[in-house]
């Protein structure tokens, strides 16, 4: 099971908060979330432990999980879980969201959460290999393999980075990114369609060329939250 974890101690020491303000800490709600799959709808989970964070910052936010993936997002939103064969999903969208199940509404316009996680050897690897060509280059060999295979055109794989994007390297497997307001880009590589906020996101690649991808687009009233939304420690 992939499930986003969050290293609180070391995300609130690396932002310099002292001893004593770790222990002005609240834990998040817990907001269960159904998934929808090969074999139907399955019900969302029971609660379990969330994540603790500071209190003010707690009173703005819930945990989304599916089971499979969870995720921070503002409070009253709404989730739902999509898994297959290729990997699983969670989005999270302040609307209804089960207009996002299969073969229903795809495109998120508004605010929108989507996290991901894309196997390298199932049919998940051509996203997988997608989300290499641009923010990898150190997976070429991977990229080039799904390429040739030629079940999809070789164009889908473009290398190196969206012209517009501005990416930070966290290492050789690990990138954080923004797709600033109204372009395409590595944001856009997901549900999430441009519109005039920008979308900020994390990904990340393992040994078995498994991709994992948060993106966060939030309005300008709730754009604070997104550095600690996107400050999950990646699987």
């Amino acid at each position: 099971m992939k499930v986003f974890g969050l290293s609180l101690s070391i995300c609130l020491l690396s932002a310099g908060l002292s001893c004593s303000a770790l222990a002005q800490t609240a834990a998040v709600p817990f907001v269960g979330c159904v998934s929808d799959g090969q074999m139907g709808l399955t019900p969302a989970p029971k609660p379990s432990e969330t994540p603790r964070l500071p209190v003010a910052m707690a009173s703005r936010l819930a945990w989304y999980s599916s089971g499979e993936l969870a995720a921070l997002a503002p409070r009253g939103w709404h989730c739902l879980g999509l898994e297959g064969s290729n990997g699983s999903m969670l989005l999270i969208v302040p609307g209804d969201a089960r207009k996002y199940r299969t073969g229903r509404e795809t495109a998120i316009k508004g605010q929108g959460i989507q996290l991901s996680f894309s196997y390298g050897e199932t049919s998940g690897r051509f996203e997988a290999a997608k989300i290499a060509a641009r923010l990898f280059p150190n997976r070429q060999a991977f990229v080039d393999d799904v390429a040739n295979e030629g079940i999809l055109p070789k164009d889908m794989f473009k290398r190196g980075p969206f012209p517009h994007d501005r990416i930070r390297r966290l290492g050789p497997d690990q990138v954080s990114f923004e797709t600033p307001a109204n372009m395409d880009g590595a944001g856009t590589m997901s549900r999430l369609v441009k519109s005039e906020d920008p979308i900020q996101g994390v990904a990340k690649m393992d040994d078995d060329n498994d991709a994992t991808q948060l993106v966060v687009r939030l309005n300008a009233g709730l754009r604070d939250l997104a550095p600690t939304i996107l400050g999950m420690k990646l699987p």
